[in-house]
């Protein structure tokens, strides 16, 4: 988020996650099989709620709220606010769907260290039935129209 600020202190930086051009995990939620199976009610919310506070940074209306947030919370200056802010909204996804393909690339990375993630299959732990509930039942579009975006 403050690659700008490292180069400007002598780091190198490896990469852009805004710049790549494999699918990577950028916003992720991730909860047992047992837990989504006794309180899919909990998971939902949760979802819910990381859909209504991604709305709420896209709108332009809110930025100098997500911006005095970045700058309390991560004790950024305002400059620095202002580029985490832009290289947010350049990360996040509007609808943050699991990504088979993303979580492939993070298991190719990973299967470095740990040679048995290479034998898991990465379609069997992605559950995307709430995302896709939310998306069809109109939640998703709503929150953003709420908050003033197409």
């Amino acid at each position: 988020m403050f690659s700008r600020r490292l180069r400007q202190k002598g780091l190198t930086v490896l990469g852009e996650y805004a710049d790549l051009k494999k699918p990577m995990i950028n916003q992720s939620a991730m909860v047992s099989s047992a837990f989504l199976q006794q309180k899919p009610e909990v998971a939902e919310n949760f979802l819910k709620a990381m859909i209504e506070s991604f709305a709420f940074t896209f709108a332009p209306k809110n930025k100098p709220v997500v911006i005095k947030t970045i700058m309390r919370r991560l004790k950024a200056d305002q400059n620095s606010a202002e580029e985490g802010y832009e290289d947010l909204l350049r990360a996040l996804d509007r609808k943050p769907f699991p990504s088979v393909e993303g979580l492939r690339n993070a298991q190719r990375l990973m299967k470095v260290r740990n040679p048995k993630l290479g034998e898991l299959k990465v379609e069997s732990i992605i559950d995307g039935r709430i995302m896709r509930k939310l998306e069809e039942n109109g939640f998703i579009d709503s929150v953003y129209a709420a908050q003033g975006l197409k």
